[in-house]
């Protein structure tokens, strides 16, 4: 099996840029089309919240399977599912049936999908260990690059074309999963024992159980994604309202931070790893990000807002790169697909919370309230992070030093 960008990694770049291309699109049209047809922000809380339901429920059901399936075979059969949902909502548009209900329904299929834990999963198979950082950082920095040049182009081509031209676009999208992902060689899985949905759910929490940093990383990016949906889900609402820009502010804005991720991928794949300090730049990162929010609620100015934004994207990397090159080296591959499924349910448990709460913070006190109050959250809970991981990793170097020094006068 190839263990170089050639090959195999090549095409799974490529199929990922693909499903990152149609997944961003179909979002900011759904998100879109709901704003244009309501103007509602609890339309708009409701159309994220559906979202993540579908998400957490397949995670729930299918995750623990997935170390049973070819990584490949379950990325194409979620695109595969996303298509359907887009072809769905085209076909109750050009019939007439244009109604909120219909763009939710779309959301929620279009969740049903377990494609970036099977992608994740496939990415040790494929790279060489002492590669991990640097072929993790350019993955993901790849796919939000994509995201950067789809988003003010969503925008764009929003302002000129009919939704169900659109719509259209998106389905055929999805449904090419089938060319790229078919060229990417992936060995049939070896784990030995077919274990019952039971008993694989238990193995992914036994690894957390062994592994006592993976439950904190859990609990700090799970607060981060409370906020981080908290105030997505009102992204189109802070742009028409606050900053009081269209379609093309929208992909703009929404492209800012991807943009400033790539940014921060290429500045995480040249640095050495930060060694005893690791913990302490991922919560840093969080730490910044949380800033960022505070600042967004404090301007009413497209291009304060972006830059902004961006400052955030670069801020990012420093967590997720280093967090899934965690994961890589602790979590045996032959359940790594498992295990992931599992973060991500640890992970988003908190993320239908935040949908709630940003759909009722926002209706009820306004835009900048939420920000704020966001923003004050996630640096509370990653400060602490911050202070916790510090003592820690003073301690490890003293102790790293001091048998040091036993060898040497031994």
């Amino acid at each position: 099996m190839s263990r170089t960008w050639s090959g195999n990694l090549g095409w799974l770049c490529a199929d990922q840029m693909r499903s990152a291309f149609a997944g961003t699109f179909g979002t900011f049209i759904l998100s879109w089309m709901l704003y244009e047809l309501t103007g509602s922000k609890t339309a708009m809380g409701g159309l994220w919240l559906l979202s993540l339901a579908g998400q957490w429920l397949v995670q729930w059901i299918a995750g623990p399977f997935i170390d049973r399936w070819k990584r490949v075979t379950v990325m194409k059969i979620s695109d595969t599912i996303r298509g359907t949902a887009y072809l769905f909502v085209w076909l109750m548009w050009i019939a007439g049936y244009r109604e909120a209900y219909i763009l939710w329904i779309g959301s929620f299929m279009s969740s049903i999908q377990i494609y970036d834990a099977a992608a994740g999963a496939l990415i040790p198979k494929l790279a060489a260990p002492d590669r991990l950082i640097r072929v993790n950082a350019a993955l993901s920095g790849t796919v939000q690059l994509v995201r950067v040049l789809t988003l003010p182009a969503a925008g764009i081509l929003t302002g000129v074309c009919v939704p169900e031209v659109l719509l259209l676009l998106i389905t055929m999208l999805f449904i090419c999963t089938w060319i790229s992902a078919a060229y990417i060689q992936e060995k049939p899985q070896t784990s030995g024992e077919l274990r019952t949905w039971k008993d694989s759910l238990r193995l992914g929490l036994q690894i957390y159980q062994l592994n006592k940093i993976l439950y904190g990383l859990a609990l700090l990016i799970s607060v981060t994604s409370f906020g981080v949906f908290a105030t997505q889900a009102m992204y189109v609402p802070y742009v028409t309202e606050m900053l009081g820009g269209g379609p093309l502010d929208y992909g703009l804005f929404s492209a800012a931070f991807p943009l400033g991720y790539v940014l921060g991928s290429l500045i995480v794949g040249r640095l050495r790893e930060p060694g005893a300090y690791l913990y302490v730049i991922m919560s840093a990162a969080l730490f910044a990000g949380g800033i960022t929010y505070i600042l967004l609620a404090m301007t009413n100015r497209i291009t304060p807002a972006l830059v902004i934004e961006m400052a955030a994207g670069i801020m990012m990397p420093f967590w997720n790169v280093y967090s899934s090159t965690l994961y890589y080296r602790i979590v045996p591959e032959n359940v790594l697909g498992q295990v992931l499924s599992v973060r991500s349910m640890l992970t988003r448990a908190m993320t239908p919370l935040g949908v709630m709460y940003g759909t009722y913070c926002a209706s009820a006190f306004g835009l900048p309230q939420l920000f704020i109050s966001v923003g004050v959250l996630i640096c509370l809970v990653s400060g602490a992070g911050i202070l916790i991981s510090g003592v820690a990793a003073k301690r490890s170097a003293r102790q790293a030093q001091w048998m040091l020094q036993n060898k040497l006068d031994g």
